[in-house]
């Protein structure tokens, strides 16, 4: 696999040429071309993405797009992927997909991409942003894969860690995912016997939520004795886990993270996730799909990869003397 990087960070393409098994070579196989357009550089769902195509020796040439996130560079992606018009766009994340691809009910091909086919990734609630009609039948020339793990699984595995009445929850009002998830953790109160507390984030003047105010609201649910932080899959709070976590931790109050980052970067004490890597190549068999096997988007239902992943950062727990019992232990990946 060799990777060709121009346009600077801007557009990296990443030409992975190798054999199809037993038969062709990439000297005499036309490598299928993808756009792939991610929000704040490759990671791990990238990286998942990627090689995928070099372990099933299939030629490809991703093309990659970096937001750097800002989506004021996106309409110049839009039309650049207009030009170009590769085989498969690929997008990360729901605010980069809906703004490269419209909603069901909200598709203007002067705005979005509507000539290629698409799928996304790291997308938390495709339904309920819109990106589909259903996660069976999506209903247009897009599809793609769930990251997110079902709230009630989430709650399930927070029960077998420790009890709890008082669920903490930092809504941000401007973005899609958390309004989603404020809903199914409403839903779920009833069921689980427990009482959501949740504080809005201010709007700065330019009406985007401030980030000065989340140590204040964090300190307010601790305040609130809420038994644990539930933390949204929500761009905004990724790119503030560092402050949120740390506040947390120093008033004793654990983190329950959707996101593997929120964990493994920073100091949430648990998360019950699917992980970056293999959301990215669930993603790409789902492109093998559509590009080998020459099945349209709207024909392949929206999945998640079979089961999920319970991680326990250990330093945490021991920062907060909440170790996990020996039924957690049993199923939770470690670290420190």
């Amino acid at each position: 696999m060799s990777y060709i990087f121009i346009r600077s960070c801007l557009s990296i393409v990443i030409s992975l040429l190798a054999v199809f098994s037993g038969a062709a070579t990439a000297a005499n196989v036309k490598p299928f071309r993808i756009t792939m357009v991610v929000f704040r550089g490759c990671e791990e769902a990238c990286k998942g993405f990627t090689d995928y195509w070099k372990d099933r020796k299939i030629p490809v040439e991703i093309e990659l797009l970096d937001v750097q996130t800002d989506i004021k560079k996106i309409p110049g992606f839009i039309a650049q992927v207009k030009k170009n018009k590769p085989d498969l766009l690929v997008t990360w994340g729901t605010t980069v997909s809906l703004q490269m691809l419209g909603t069901m009910d909200n598709t203007d091909p002067a705005k979005h991409v509507t000539d290629v086919p698409a799928l996304f990734m790291i997308a938390s609630t495709p339904v309920g942003s819109g990106l589909v009609r259903s996660l069976a039948a999506p209903g247009r020339n897009v599809s793609g894969t769930l990251y997110i793990v079902p709230v009630e699984t989430q709650l399930n595995v927070a029960r077998l860690y420790m009890p709890y009445k008082r669920i903490g929850f930092l809504y941000n009002t401007t973005e899609d995912n958390s309004k989603v998830v404020i809903t199914d953790l409403e839903a779920a109160q009833s069921k689980f016997n427990f009482e959501l507390v949740s504080r809005k984030i201010p709007l700065n003047t330019s009406g985007k939520p401030d980030p000065a105010t989340l140590t204040k609201l964090v300190n307010e649910l601790a305040d609130q004795k809420v038994d644990f932080l539930y933390f949204a899959p929500d761009t905004f709070l990724l790119l503030n886990r560092d402050a949120i976590t740390k506040a947390a931790v120093a008033r004793d109050l654990p983190v329950l993270a959707t996101s593997e980052s929120v964990v493994l970067e920073s100091d949430a004490l648990f998360g019950v996730v699917n992980r970056y890597y293999t959301v990215g190549q669930l993603t790409a068999s789902k492109a093998e799909q559509v590009l080998v096997n020459k099945i349209a988007p709207r024909d392949i239902p929206v999945v998640a990869p079979p089961g999920f992943s319970l991680i326990v950062n250990m330093r945490i727990a021991k920062d907060l003397e909440r170790y996990p019992p020996i039924r957690v232990l049993k199923i939770a990946e470690i670290v420190q």
